[in-house]
């Protein structure tokens, strides 16, 4: 699969809350609040690869960190407005993003910087603008320039979503019309376990990146139903699986029957 949005590593959208109202179960009894405080991450031949900690003021994360990184976040009103990566090991900011929002509370366009680094070899801007139809996403026109040369590239990004509300697929074009990618994806008929985390989940985890490409990790987030498988073509494909704790909350992601994420929830 061709990458120009290649983020390895950065896996745009940052790992962040789980802030789950007060209920009552089945039994009358008062659920437990929950919010996310450590993520693990793994790569996808095996083997651990970073991990989160998170640490927040009042429900609004300020910051993520492990040993090689540390992101923190500016917020506009509730909104996540800003992030900045800190690269612990270059003693340097790897990328700043800006996120802005419609009138529905929808993401309408990201904007972000790549400094040299662990992740870009020059300065790059790189601008997400999102558009709908109806209550689904429709588009995203990716638009990347390198500074130093001025090279730009744009390419569209266009979404089939399915009357139940799922991303079946993308396909990526330029502005010839050439298809650049294509990723189909199948689902099982739970509700989402990321929205119970945050309706905007994959602005939060800067490392969930199954595909290796920031938009084609989408799906998981702003489908109705969670996605169980992905391809690329017609012989690649690849398993997603899932386990919750005694909560309901989202414990782990596997792939192909490897671990991807495990997730740790501070809960009272």
């Amino acid at each position: 699969m061709k990458k120009i949005l290649r983020f390895t590593g950065i896996a745009f959208g940052l790992v962040i809350y789980l802030s789950c109202q007060k209920e009552l179960n089945e039994f009358g009894e008062q659920k437990s609040t929950c919010r996310l405080s450590t993520a693990y991450y793994y790569l996808a031949a095996g083997g651990f690869y970073d991990s989160s900690a998170f640490s927040y003021s009042d429900d609004q994360v300020m910051k993520a960190e492990s040993e090689f990184k540390l992101i923190t976040y500016g917020y506009a009103e509730s909104n996540i407005y800003t992030r900045t990566y800190f690269d612990k090991l270059a003693n340097s900011v790897s990328f700043i993003d800006t996120t802005e929002y419609d009138a529905n509370n929808r993401i309408k366009k990201i904007t972000l910087w790549l400094y040299p680094g662990q992740f870009s070899v020059e300065t790059t801007r790189i601008i997400f603008q999102f558009s709908y139809k109806g209550n689904n996403i429709d588009q995203v026109i990716s638009a990347r320039r390198v500074i130093s040369s001025n090279f730009a590239d744009t390419l569209i990004n266009n979404f089939r979503v399915n009357n139940i509300g799922n991303i079946e697929n993308i396909v990526t074009v330029d502005y010839d019309g050439n298809i650049y990618d294509s990723v189909h994806y199948s689902y099982d008929n739970n509700p989402n376990y990321f929205a119970k985390i945050h309706p905007h989940y994959f602005i939060f985890d800067v490392n969930f990146q199954l595909q290796g490409s920031y938009l084609h990790h989408l799906p998981y987030f702003l489908s109705r139903n969670n996605v169980i498988e992905f391809s690329d073509g017609p012989t690649i494909t690849y398993q997603v699986g899932y386990q919750q704790d005694s909560l309901r909350n989202l414990n782990s992601v596997n792939v192909s029957g490897q671990p991807y994420t495990i997730y740790k929830y501070d809960c009272r």
